[in-house]
């Protein structure tokens, strides 16, 4: 297991701060973004996972805008909201308060074969229909939301998320296994005061070589940690006398 501790950006303010991880195949970085009135990050070249800790906030990625997104006060209770982002998308946000917060966690994605002809038309939108937010993908001979294509940047919503249990502690499988991201999974819990999640209990954990973990406490520093897939078993998060937020990311879905 390896500290990835989290450095604030080079003017000192605490606006954007990165944790990185040297040395891993697939995961990039982790960072906290306290977003100004209006502010914008790019991804570069890696995929990413974004989640909504608190604040509510207009939203733009590549050219699809979603107002008003996020309801929590606190990363403690609530629901989350997420974005998902391809690589090289500028990400564009406005509002969210004094209090606003946004984690990202990005990874590399694999490399494959280029993909042509028929196949090729179903990663990416293809004669949008005007004013319906859908393009036809000849794959399936089907009209679907441009969001949902492979390199469009895409919202979730609460409902898209699946919801789990460990004893006390309540688990929100935001981006499952099964979701379009190349490389990421990821999940978020809530551990109550005096329990503890030990993520060998997390079920159906998905395929991963890595696995980043997030872990904040009030009252405490905020820390993160990587690690290989194998050594996930041996790893328990314990609450104290708060509560505690945790986000687990899981990166690289194809098994070395």
């Amino acid at each position: 297991m390896t500290d990835a501790p989290l450095t604030q950006t080079t003017d000192g303010s605490a606006r954007l701060r990165t944790a990185t991880t040297p040395g891993t195949r697939w995961l990039q970085h982790l960072q906290l973004w306290r977003p100004e009135d209006v502010d914008t990050i790019e991804t570069g070249a890696h995929e990413t996972a974004v989640v909504l800790l608190r604040g509510t906030f207009d939203l733009m990625a590549g050219t699809t805008s979603w107002p008003a997104r996020g309801a929590r006060t606190t990363e403690y209770s609530g629901r989350p909201m997420a974005v998902f982002l391809p690589p090289n998308t500028p990400f564009r946000v406005g509002g969210g308060g004094p209090n606003g917060e946004i984690l990202m966690v990005s990874a590399r994605q694999p490399v494959v074969a280029e993909v042509t002809g028929k196949e090729a038309l179903s990663h990416k939108p293809l004669l949008p229909m005007a004013g319906s937010g859908k393009s036809f993908d000849p794959s399936t001979g089907e009209w679907r939301l441009a969001e949902t294509f492979a390199n469009a940047a895409e919202s979730l919503p609460p409902r898209r998320f699946e919801k789990l249990r460990v004893g006390d502690v309540a688990i929100e499988r935001i981006f499952g296994e099964g979701y379009k991201a190349a490389t990421i999974s990821l999940d978020e819990a809530i551990i109550p005061p005096g329990a503890e999640l030990c993520l060998a209990d997390i079920p159906s954990m998905p395929a991963c070589d890595e696995v980043l973990l997030f872990v904040r406490t009030e009252g405490s520093n905020d820390s993160t940690r990587w690690f290989a897939r194998d050594d996930a078993n041996a790893v328990t998060v314990t609450s104290r006398d708060a509560p505690t937020y945790v986000v687990i990311a899981y990166a690289g879905k194809t098994k070395s």
